[in-house]
């Protein structure tokens, strides 16, 4: 399945989820990044790729990514832009943006069942900015409030913007994993940012055969660590019988402990051999019916001629072929 995914589409273009993907205007609209400024690990950069990278969560990517071409470019300016996002903040009249706790707990905002036009019960009055992005992001109701989150996120920790926060965490930390543990338990405290999220986003600034050439943060932190568990992942997980407990740390321990059986040299000299980050992206998009869909070179595209020369164990698990659900 590793190999599959080594010759399919590794470094290519329908490869989703990965840094390149974020840098491509054609994939991602308006919420592009210059590849210049991600690899100098610019604050702005880094902060518009992490909400951008929160959208992908509950909706297949394919559909996200129709979501964030269609923004308007001054809508995905304010929206990924954190100076702009906390001087909304200060200027409304409603407390319950003020922190992440006041969001999460006072905050009820929502989209109205008929308008679908976003609104709240705690300040129906107030035409605040979340309303908005709640309307722009075209999500669940309470999903306008991420964005402002992050922003609130970083200003609690008493950084300035996420270079800064990535600063404090090193300084605090000695232990690389312990360092990357810190950066994962920072990020997840906005709404909505969780492990997954965290480590799709942290893994993209850290791990360079993932991001190569585009990885700021990638010295002195044990970015073996991140590892993206998502319902794909999940159905891959079940298809090798999978027996460990449902939690996020549980599932991630699996994949890295099994990453540690495949040497990835043998696929690419140049890569580290341990890279558990790349092997969960394989089982990703192995599983991935709508990605391998919407990616026109993908062996699916080609049966059943190509699927003879797979390996059963290969085959077996493949949901291009028949007697395996479709996944998202």
């Amino acid at each position: 399945m590793v190999r599959w995914y080594f010759d399919q589409h590794f470094r290519q273009p329908s490869d989703p989820g990965v840094v390149e993907m974020f840098c491509e205007t054609s994939r991602v609209g308006s919420f592009a990044i210059d590849r210049r400024a991600l690899r100098a690990g610019d604050g702005r950069a880094l902060f518009r790729l992490l909400v951008a990278t929160a959208m992908f969560q509950r909706r297949q990517d394919v559909q996200i990514l129709r979501i964030l071409q269609g923004m308007g470019s001054s809508d995905a300016a304010e929206i990924s832009d954190a100076a702009k996002l906390l001087a909304l903040v200060d200027d409304s009249d409603c407390a319950n943006m003020r922190t992440t706790q006041a969001l999460a707990e006072a905050c009820d905002l929502d989209k109205d069942p008929l308008t679908r036009e976003g609104c709240c019960s705690a300040n129906p009055s107030v035409s605040c900015h979340l309303k908005r992005h709640t309307v722009l992001l075209k999500r669940y109701g309470h999903f306008g409030k991420v964005p402002t989150s992050i922003a609130l996120m970083v200003r609690e920790s008493g950084a300035e913007d996420l270079p800064g926060l990535h600063r404090l965490v090193m300084q605090r930390e000695r232990d690389p994993l312990a360092r990357a543990q810190a950066l994962e338990r920072e990020l997840s405290r906005a709404w909505r940012v969780s492990q997954k999220i965290a480590s799709m986003f942290l893994s993209m600034v850290t791990n360079p055969d993932l991001s190569r050439g585009l990885a700021p943060w990638s010295q002195g932190i044990d970015w073996t660590y991140y590892v993206v568990v998502d319902s794909n992942v999940d159905l891959f997980l079940a298809t090798i019988g999978y027996k460990g407990t449902g939690t996020y740390d549980a599932r991630r321990d699996f994949v890295r402990e099994l990453a540690r059986g495949i040497n990835l040299t043998e696929f690419d000299g140049a890569l580290q051999s341990y890279n558990p980050r790349l092997v969960q992206q394989a089982m990703y998009l192995f599983m991935s019916i709508a990605n391998r869909r919407a990616a026109a070179a993908d062996c699916m595209h080609l049966t059943p001629a190509p699927c003879a020369t797979c390996p059963s164990a290969v085959r077996r698990r493949c949901p291009a072929g028949p007697g395996l659900p479709a996944s998202r």
